[in-house]
């Protein structure tokens, strides 16, 4: 295909045609894994659920799989998704962590004595609030509105040019904190990059208690000698 024959407003307008077609047939290829799952047709097939059926034998990968066969669970609930999902406000990955937040509510009160849990109703009105958010603000409507569950543990990746990938949970009151200090040095890191403001007040920190010698005495740190592949870390 020579697209480079091919007008900018031309481009555009092809782009724009294939997302809403690509939302509507995913819309579609919801519906067909919701009706295979529901007839086990992956069984006459020979696979062990219609999971394994996504990955081996439609080539998804485990990701992609598993957001399309909870979304599609859910798009089986609450029909009325079909018209979101080919608007392009929600995505695969919002239904799926809404369909997994929902059965884990599911479980909890099967094990309790309140009244049984609507899940039609209450997806469609935690849904609303989900349309056209990010990821932060989609795990944070999660965690209030339904117990998204959060990650307690911190973790320091290695990766392969000796940089380290930090994932770390923090309370409201810490990340608004964080927040602050970021503006403050605003002049020092007009990028706004994550690293160098944790690297700046890591550093302003050591010089304070350490004195000329805290960069050496650091790099020195048994963490940083650390071979294993991955690290586990608490931030106090």
């Amino acid at each position: 295909m020579e697209l480079k024959l091919i007008s900018d407003s031309e481009i555009v307008l092809r782009l724009e045609k294939l997302a809403r077609t690509e939302r509507k047939l995913t819309h579609v290829i919801l519906l067909h894994i919701a009706e295979m799952e529901k007839r086990q047709i992956y069984a006459e097939l020979g696979y062990d659920g219609m999971y394994s059926y996504l990955v081996r034998k439609l080539g998804y990968s485990e990701g992609s799989a598993y957001r399309r066969l909870h979304s599609a669970r859910l798009l089986n609930q609450v029909p009325e998704l079909a018209v979101k999902i080919e608007e392009g406000s929600l995505n695969l990955t919002q239904l799926a962590q809404v369909q997994k937040c929902l059965k884990d509510q599911v479980q909890k009160q099967k094990k309790t004595s309140h009244p049984p849990f609507q899940i039609r109703e209450k997806a469609l009105e935690v849904l609303n609030k989900l349309e056209h958010k990010n990821s932060f603000e989609t795990q944070r409507t999660l965690a209030k509105e339904l117990g998204f569950e959060v990650k307690l543990h911190d973790k320091a990746i290695p990766q392969k040019d000796d940089s380290v990938r930090l994932e770390v949970t923090l309370t409201a009151d810490q990340y608004s904190a964080l927040i602050f200090a970021k503006d403050l040095l605003s002049h020092v890191c007009p990028d706004g990059n994550w690293g160098e403001v944790i690297s700046e007040l890591a550093e302003r920190y050591t010089k304070k208690k350490l004195g000329r010698r805290s960069l050496e005495i650091v790099r020195g740190h048994p963490a940083l000698r650390a071979e294993s592949g991955e690290m586990e870390t608490s931030i106090a």
